[in-house]
């Protein structure tokens, strides 16, 4: 282990690898009695949680943090319950555990069984969003592994008053409390050494800005399991109606601006009328949305901004969108393949050629037809909720649930079987 680790962070990791000892005593009706526990104290504590996420919504405008930091960081009784509901669903899932993958016989003589088992203890490293404490630590709970919590300073009260209520709910049932750990110092001197803590932690995932993960994903010594950024987009075909893209184009953008899986820019089929343009991207503006236009787009409507080249690889996380027209579907899976996160893209079209061609040319994690990119949340996976929305390969693409946090095992059985000479 290296050795500038701190005592605090060596404590922690040593508690929660001693917490996966006792984890894998429990079944999976005990790991559901927690959740719904941990729901019980949610609820309880639901105004000792508002006020803790009044106290980080007035630092963060003391700090003149941005509109969308903010957005970020607000509970409120909507969000509360919504976090109720989702700690019961994931509570009432099907255990993710001793999943029976593959089976198989040799002419060795041995049978072979494949089986799901936890991944162990997990870092999870994150910012502005105070819902992930419950989100992460639910769906550990879930899978079996161990959470390392440590969230960002700008939510550190309403952290730890949602942190109190996973304990509270350990407590209640007489089960370790390290279950679920955390990181309650906001000095991000622990974040390094938590990322290098090898001896104790076997996976980290960073949720924040891209500075954040770019910064973890270079300097961790566990692996790690990402998404950089979600630059995504919305491709409108000729011939889908302009109501209906209206609808799903607007909702992609500024149902919430602020999260991942908002679309940041739109492509436009160049057969499209000028007509349907002008509605849809007027639409947007009368909501607030800025609009960074191309030439052609500029060309119908001059009043638009002029798009640069680096609009097209922002993730603006905010009320504005970049715009291109295009002269088909090659051409905008071409610009999407290029400048994507690989994050999630939507096609809008009544087309099957067009969908086929899209779903099998687009290289990123989530493809929609005719559907919101808001779509790419773990909850509407069906998941219960997501720890993040991986842009990696490996282990896992997508929404990350309970079901992603495993590794295999393989149980060999024989008949007092020897290998021969």
């Amino acid at each position: 282990m290296t050795n500038n680790i701190s005592e605090k962070m060596t404590s922690i990791g040593n508690a929660a690898k001693q917490a996966a000892q006792d984890m894998r005593k429990l079944n999976a009706e005990d790991r559901s009695k927690i959740l719904m526990n941990v729901s019980s104290f949610i609820k309880s504590n639901h105004a000792k949680i508002l006020e803790a996420n009044q106290k980080d919504i007035k630092d963060a405008k003391d700090k003149n943090l941005s509109s969308p930091m903010i957005n970020r960081l607000i509970l409120d009784e909507k969000k509360i319950n919504a976090l109720v509901s989702t700690v019961e669903s994931i509570a009432e899932m099907p255990d993710p555990l001793n999943k029976t993958l593959d089976e198989w016989s040799q002419p060795n003589a041995l049978s072979f069984k494949k089986v799901t088992v936890p991944l162990g203890v997990i870092g999870i490293i994150y910012e502005s969003r105070p819902n992930v404490t419950i989100d992460a630590a639910s769906l550990c709970l879930r899978s079996g592994n161990i959470a390392i919590l440590r969230g960002g300073k700008e939510c550190i009260h309403s952290n730890t008053a949602l942190y109190e209520c996973i304990q509270e709910a350990l407590s209640d049932l007489g089960f370790n409390k390290n279950l679920v750990c955390f990181v309650d110092d906001i000095d991000r001197k622990l974040v390094q050494e938590l990322i290098q803590l090898n001896d104790y932690v076997d996976l980290i995932i960073p949720r924040g800005g891209l500075s954040l993960i770019r910064s973890i994903s270079q300097n961790s010594t566990i692996p790690t399991l990402k998404h950089l950024n979600g630059i995504c987009h919305t491709y409108w075909d000729e011939g889908y109606n302009k109501e209906l893209a209206e609808k799903v184009i607007v909702n992609a953008k500024m149902r919430r601006p602020e999260i991942c899986g908002a679309t940041e820019t739109l492509l436009i089929n160049e057969k499209v009328d000028a007509e349907s343009i002008k509605y849809v991207i007027e639409s947007l503006e009368k909501q607030d949305c800025l609009i960074y236009g191309d030439q052609k787009l500029k060309s119908l409507m001059p009043s638009v901004n002029e798009a640069t080249e680096e609009d097209w690889s922002t993730e603006y996380l905010d009320k504005k969108l970049s715009v291109k027209i295009v002269k088909d579907i090659h051409e905008a899976t071409d610009h999407i393949n290029q400048f994507s996160s690989g994050h999630t893209e939507s096609c809008l079209t009544n087309s099957k050629e067009t969908i086929d061609f899209f779903f099998q040319q687009c290289d990123s994690a989530i493809l929609l037809h005719n559907a919101s990119t808001q779509f790419a949340d773990g909850g509407e996976f069906g998941f219960g909720a997501e720890i993040g929305i991986s842009t990696d390969k490996l282990h896992v693409r997508g929404p990350v649930g309970a079901q992603h946090l495993v590794t295999f095992k393989y149980l060999v059985t024989g008949n007092n079987t020897v290998r021969p000479r």
